[in-house]
Parts: structure tokens; C-alpha cells; sequence
């Protein structure tokens, strides 16, 4: 065990460790731009005004059930050739070309299917990715220092995509005239910022392929059913580690709801504008960011499991408050505040699964638990798009609506969606149950 974690270190030295937290720069500024807070919220107000929130709800639902398949299987075929860097190369390469596709959209119904499908192959891509990432955090962090590690990697995320979103904001969105040339009336200037998420991934994930090194040794598997068969005995090994992925399952099904719709709530439910949303991005991946770094040294002081339970707990408290926010500036407060929880949820998980994954599985663990994070996340999404698209031509939840709220059916239709966030942090608390996997 020592000889491993000194191979380890040895392997993860600074720039190693830096180019780690850089590659999850360029992951969660797509995330931020195209899937949750410029590209959704332009695909649901201006493509698709009429049903766009349950357009988009299907297809992160279909993409989410898509990874779920595929995430153990190409886990397993990277440890198979150790190629995990390869692997996770073509995946990034798929998310550039994606995004930057999408600058195609303009704002007509016209160019509905041509969104959702570049949009169902970004998200796609930029799930997938975790898989071999994910697998790669032991090359860069030894066992004592890996929540930290692991928590700087998921805050450097969120302060980069802080950058890229004020970067968006500052060059294409505000500005009265757009810069390049560019057509406001054809929303160009937001169809830009695709562009900007594409070149981000690319530029931002380059040092990782260059000064991160994989440690670990073939597995020897190239049959898919034999993969995760192999991958699931595996984990059957470690004690308690099904059922904590059984529990990041539902945990993680409410923060795919979040990440796929809170853009979208903001814009329907408060009257956010473009720029609004963008400003509230900016102030959540803030807080969120901060949260992880605090969050890696509750991981190595507390472990990863007390990190985990502990954050849940003021998730479902502090999520409670923003579903059922009476105005716009309670739920900022609260969603900032609920930012704070939710890299430590997201780190500490990562961590775990790292401290307790034999290497020579490691990414087909990790396949293990991707799918973990996404058998079911395409409930979510669908749920919450089937609430709202059943509220929306309902007269009795419009009526009920302007009684609680003095809103329009569309916007309660939202908050109900919400609500399965709560359910399902709750789900996954509860499973969790009291004892450490390990």
C-alpha cells in the first residue's frame, strides 16, 4: 500500500496536479454556458418558447440514460489497454465539435431538433468525461491528501467557469453593440458564447494530456458483458460500496435536475433576463467553489462519508427554502447558500470511490459509478418536464397558482418541478444509511 501511494505522489507533483484541476475548468464551463445557463435558458425562451423546458428535459433525461450504458463499458475497455487518456481525448474532442455546432441555432422553432440533437451529444460528452477523469485522480493525490485534491479540482472548476461566465457576459452579452459584427436580432450574440464553451474545453484540457500520467495497469477485459460483470463483482468486494452508489443514484438525481433546470426556474418563475441569469451563475459557481475547498479539508479531517452526509442534510434543509421562495432576492440568498454544500457533495463522493477502488478497475469502477450518478438521473429531468408541461394546460393549477403565488400556471408548474430536487436528496440520505463503505 505504501509503495503505491509513494508511486502515486511521485507521479502527482504540482504540475501534474494543476493540469488535473485545469481540465475541470474547461468541464464545468460547458456545463455552466451550455447546459444549465445560457444555451437552456436561450433553447427554452427563444427555440422553443412554447414546451422548450420539457424539450430540454427529455433530452438531458435521454443523454443521462445514455451515459449510464456506455460509462461502465468504456470504463472498462480503458483499464482493459490502459488507455483512460485516450479515451477520455475522443470524448473531449466530441464536446468541442458539439458546442461549437450549436452557434447554428437561431432563435426559431425551425431549429428545435437541430439543438436538442448537438445538445444531447454535448451533455453526453461532457458526462462521459468523468469516467476517465474521475479514474485519474489517484495518478495526481496519495491517499492522505486526495479529498483535498479532489475539492481544489472541483473549486478550480467553479472559479473558471466564474471567468468564462463573465467573459460571456462582459464581451457578448452586455456590450449595446455586439462585438465581431455580430446580430443581436438573431441572438448571434448568445449563439457566440457556444463557441467560447468549445474553444474553453479544449484550450483548458490540453495540460492535463500532457503532464498527467496514468499509474495503472491493464485489467485484461474487452467484452462488454464481461466488463461489468467483472466491475460489478468488484465492487461487490468492498463492503457497502452497492449501496452507496445505490444512494449517489438518488442524491445525484436531484442535482442533475438542478444543474439541467435552476437557469430555466430563474428565467421562468422570477423573470430573469439573459444577463440576470448569467449574473446569478456567476454568484452560485462562486459559492459553490468555495464550497468544495471547504469541503476537501472537512473530506480529510471528517472523511468522505461524514463530508457527504453532513451537506445533504443543509441541501434538503436550505433546498426546501429556494423552492419555495416568495421573491427574487430570497431565493438568491438561498441558492447561494445552497451552493455551499453542493461541491462538498459532489468532491466527497469522488474522493470516496478513489480511496477505495482497486487499481486495476479503477475507471471501470468508475464506469461503476457514473452509472450510479445516471440509471436513473433521466427520471428526474422527465419528471420534472412532465410536471411542468401537464401544468401548464391545467386550469386548475392555474387557478391554484395565482392563489399561492399570484403567478401563471407555468411558473408553479416550475416550483412543482422542483420539488423532486427535495425528494430525491431525501431518497439518498436515507439510503446512505449510518455506516462507511470500506
Amino acid at each position: 500500500m505504501k509503495e503505491n501511494d509513494s508511486a502515486h505522489e511521485q507521479e502527482g507533483g504540482w504540475l501534474a496536479k494543476t493540469s488535473y484541476a485545469l481540465f475541470d475548468v474547461g468541464n464545468s464551463a460547458v456545463g455552466a454556458m451550455h447546459a444549465t445557463f445560457i444555451f437552456a435558458v436561450y433553447f427554452a425562451s427563444a427555440v422553443a418558447p412554447e414546451h422548450g423546458t420539457s424539450y430540454w428535459g427529455y433530452t438531458t433525461g435521454a443523454a443521462a440514460l445514455v451515459v449510464a450504458i456506455l460509462g461502465p463499458i468504456l470504463g472498462g475497455l480503458a483499464d482493459s489497454r490502459a488507455q483512460r487518456k485516450m479515451f477520455l481525448a475522443i470524448v473531449v474532442l466530441i464536446g468541442v465539435m458539439a458546442n461549437v455546432i450549436l452557434w447554428k441555432v437561431e432563435p426559431s422553432e425551425a431549429f428545435i431538433w437541430f439543438a436538442l440533437i448537438f445538445s444531447f451529444f454535448s451533455i453526453l460528452a461532457n458526462e462521459l468525461m468523468f469516467v476517465f477523469y474521475n479514474a485519474l485522480l489517484p495518478s495526481v493525490a496519495s491517499k492522505k491528501n486526495m479529498g483535498r485534491v479532489s475539492g481544489i479540482g472541483w473549486a478550480v472548476g467553479y472559479f473558471g467557469a466564474i471567468i468564462a461566465l463573465v467573459l460571456a457576459l462582459v464581451v457578448f452579452i452586455m456590450p449595446e453593440e455586439a462585438p465581431f459584427g455580430l446580430d443581436k436580432e438573431n441572438s448571434e450574440h448568445v449563439r457566440a458564447t457556444m463557441i467560447l464553451a468549445g474553444l474553453w474545453l479544449l484550450i483548458f484540457s490540453l495540460p492535463l494530456f500532457i503532464f498527467v500520467k496514468e499509474g495503472a495497469s491493464p485489467s485484461n477485459l474487452s467484452k462488454p458483458w464481461e466488463i461489468i460483470k467483472t466491475g460489478w463483482n468488484e465492487i461487490g468486494k468492498i463492503p457497502g460500496l452497492r449501496r452507496f452508489l445505490i444512494a449517489r443514484m438518488l442524491y445525484v438525481d436531484g442535482l442533475t435536475v438542478v444543474f439541467a433546470f435552476i437557469g430555466i426556474f430563474a428565467a421562468k418563475v422570477f423573470g430573469f433576463s439573459g444577463q440576470d441569469v448569467l449574473l446569478f451563475a456567476i454568484a452560485v459557481n462562486f459559492t459553490c467553489g468555495v464550497g468544495a475547498l471547504i469541503g476537501g479539508w472537512f473530506d480529510d479531517k471528517l472523511g468522505s462519508f461524514k463530508t457527504i452526509k453532513i451537506a445533504l442534510i443543509f441541501l434538503i434543509i436550505i433546498g426546501a427554502l429556494v423552492l419555495l421562495s416568495p421573491n427574487a432576492l430570497s431565493f438568491w440568498i438561498f441558492s447561494l447558500i445552497a451552493g455551499l454544500f453542493i461541491g462538498p457533495v459532489q468532491s466527497a463522493s469522488r474522493s470516496l470511490v478513489s480511496h477505495l477502488a482497486p487499481e486495476e478497475h479503477r475507471a471501470q469502477i468508475f464506469g461503476f459509478y457514473m452509472l450510479a450518478g445516471k440509471i436513473t438521473s433521466f427520471l428526474g429531468p422527465m419528471v420534472y418536464a412532465t410536471i411542468v408541461l401537464w401544468a401548464t394546460q391545467s386550469p386548475l393549477i392555474e387557478s391554484l397558482s395565482f392563489t399561492l403565488f399570484g403567478e401563471g400556471n407555468g411558473t408553479l408548474g416550475e416550483r412543482a418541478g422542483m420539488i423532486t430536487v427535495v425528494l430525491f436528496l431525501i431518497a439518498g440520505y436515507f439510503v446512505l444509511g449510518r455506516k462507511s463503505p470500506g
